[in-house]
């Protein structure tokens, strides 16, 4: 038992898992109440007060249409996602703060620890509003969030903490609700991304959907009931669902299922078979396989022509097509890795390692007087580092290779899109809009750009600022067209006085390496500033987090 553990949790589209590292250095998933690894990320809304997260409330699905939410994860950040029960409407992030509560108190009582400090996984496609959501999911949930961290990063680095040799890997990661594909490089004490890519649309339920539409067009044709219909009716989509998942993982290792499927009066048992599965799903397939060539080029062109290895991680890389067509399509080694719990495990020794970091910094700022906040560990000789990392060790019982090894390991994280500031130019003669990219995709983070801007119009009193992010790689005098940019924030910078056209504006971007974004800017000319903390209409406020976590706790997860 242990209050000073750091906890690694995968939160995920389709099923969720909670892990944490031993005294040994060794990460171990933790299995929940009802003894499994991982947990269905299914919320049930049973009453206005009870809430039934997991296997239970997948299971109930179809009984209880209205009051049970699915693959949440794919609405993180969306102002326009509406889910309401008992008369109370909740958010995307309330409901994944459930699923949390759900894997964290299974933990606890597992191992008897208290669970506060937590990393948290997400797409490494993630934008800034997804990630801010994740995080408040895990404020709701009571827990202090260290991390968002992208979910190859984590899968890479269990992978890569095992490692002898260096290597350049790329990670495709399918999981049930998103899929992306990342380009790493591993050397000894060292984990640094290089490029990331894919779709937070594209999952393992595309390929159920695709089933479920399958069964009703054979329902169809053997009964004669129409099938929309069968789509439209909510109990039997949702045991066609179910049916078409159990016939997914069956097909991992049998040639042929059958599943039988009732609509109204009418039943049919209809067979599928692994050829059939691969030929109507292939589409998804083919889309992953679109953005590891697109991947694969941009490691060319980023120096990387060698790729030693591609790591299948995420739960719906078990479907044998997919092994087969990476094989068919790529000429590097492929191999499954841990796909169902590599993402928490990894997530885990990350929390590990800011751990130990953290402890090391505290034993420092009684020595010297300095506040943790300003002490660079790199800047620390290493003599120093290892007399104080083996303090900490000693006091909190971990074996001391397993903690060098961990907290002597870098990782080194990028920009998943490029973020920029709207701007004016003239065209033709015409003012336009424009974005003007400050943090550029792939960039490493963290990172703070400055760039110096000016006002457009004589007498100008402000200046508004609209943040946007994109995925547009771009030079400082480059701009991206609107219509390719996604909003992150708008704010404004008002002058003490109307100042002249052409007033110097100056605006710094900063990048933390928790993916998440700050602004400030400058009126050089008076000296009045703006701070930005990223915020949008799908982000909540500190008050209405507070509201939220005082009305979470009040309802029992179960």
């Amino acid at each position: 038992m242990s209050d000073n553990r750091v906890y690694g949790i995968d939160l995920g589209t389709t099923y969720s898992c909670i892990a944490y590292v031993d005294e040994y250095g060794k990460p171990v998933v933790v299995t929940n109440s009802e003894g499994d690894l991982t947990t269905p990320s299914v919320v049930w809304f049973e009453t206005a007060d009870n809430i039934v997260v997991g296997q239970t409330a997948k299971e109930v699905a179809s009984l209880h249409k209205g009051r049970v939410v699915s693959t949440i994860k794919r609405s993180m950040g969306d102002p326009n996602f509406e889910f309401s029960c008992d008369g109370k409407s909740y958010t995307p992030q309330e409901i994944s703060s459930h699923i949390l509560r759900k894997v964290v108190r299974d933990a606890e009582n597992n191992t008897g620890d208290t669970i506060k400090d937590v990393v948290i996984t997400c797409p490494a496609y993630f934008g800034l509003n997804q990630k801010e959501a994740t995080k408040q999911a895990g404020i709701i949930a009571g827990l202090n969030v260290l991390y968002v961290i992208p979910e190859p990063t984590a899968a890479a680095l269990a992978y890569g903490i095992e490692q002898e040799q260096d290597q350049v890997i790329l990670v495709y990661d399918l999981g049930g609700g998103t899929f992306d594909i990342t380009l790493i490089e591993i050397k000894q004490g060292g984990i640094k991304v290089i490029s990331t890519g894919g779709d937070d649309k594209l999952g393992g339920k595309n390929w159920d959907e695709s089933v479920v539409d399958y069964f009703a067009r054979v329902f169809e044709e053997e009964t004669g009931a129409q099938a929309s219909d069968l789509l439209s009716d909510m109990e039997t989509y949702q045991e066609m669902l179910n049916a078409a998942e159990r016939s997914k993982r069956k097909l991992s290792s049998a040639t042929s299922v059958k599943e039988k499927v009732q609509h109204g009066a009418d039943r049919a048992q209809i067979e599928m078979t692994r050829e059939k599965f691969d030929q109507i799903t292939a589409q998804w397939l083919e889309r992953t396989i679109s953005f590891t060539e697109e991947m694969v080029e941009t490691a060319k062109q980023r120096g990387y022509a060698k790729i030693d290895k591609l790591l299948l991680v995420g739960g719906s890389s078990y479907m044998p097509q997919v092994m087969d067509r990476v094989k068919q399509s790529f000429p590097f080694e492929v191999k499954i890795y841990d796909p169902n719990q590599a993402v928490a495990k990894g997530a885990a020794i990350f929390g590990f390692k800011c751990h130990l970091e953290n402890e090391v910094k505290k034993l420092l700022s009684q020595e010297t007087g300095q506040s943790e906040e300003s002490i660079a560990l790199d800047e620390v000789a290493e003599e120093k580092k290892e007399k104080l990392l083996g303090e900490v060790a000693g006091k909190h019982g971990y074996a001391l290779p397993g903690a060098k090894r961990l907290f002597g390991t870098s990782v080194e994280n990028v920009a998943s899109k490029s973020f920029g500031i709207v701007v004016i130019e003239e065209r033709e003669g015409k003012p336009v809009e424009a974005v003007n990219n400050l943090v550029i995709k792939d960039e490493t983070v963290p990172v703070e750009v400055t760039r110096e801007f000016c006002t457009y119009s004589e007498s100008q009193a402000q200046v508004d600022l609209r943040i946007r992010e994109n995925q547009i790689r771009t030079g400082p005098h480059e701009t991206v067209e609107l219509e390719h940019c996604q909003v992150v924030a708008d704010a404004a910078l008002e002058f003490e006085r109307p100042l002249p056209k052409g007033s110097p504006i100056e605006v710094t971007f900063k990048l933390g390496p928790d993916g998440l974004l700050t602004m400030d800017a400058k009126d050089l000319t008076t000296g009045r500033d703006i701070h930005v903390e990223q915020k949008t209409e799908g982000i909540m406020s500190k008050e209405e987090l507070a509201q939220a976590a005082s009305r979470n706790l009040a309802m029992k997860v179960s």
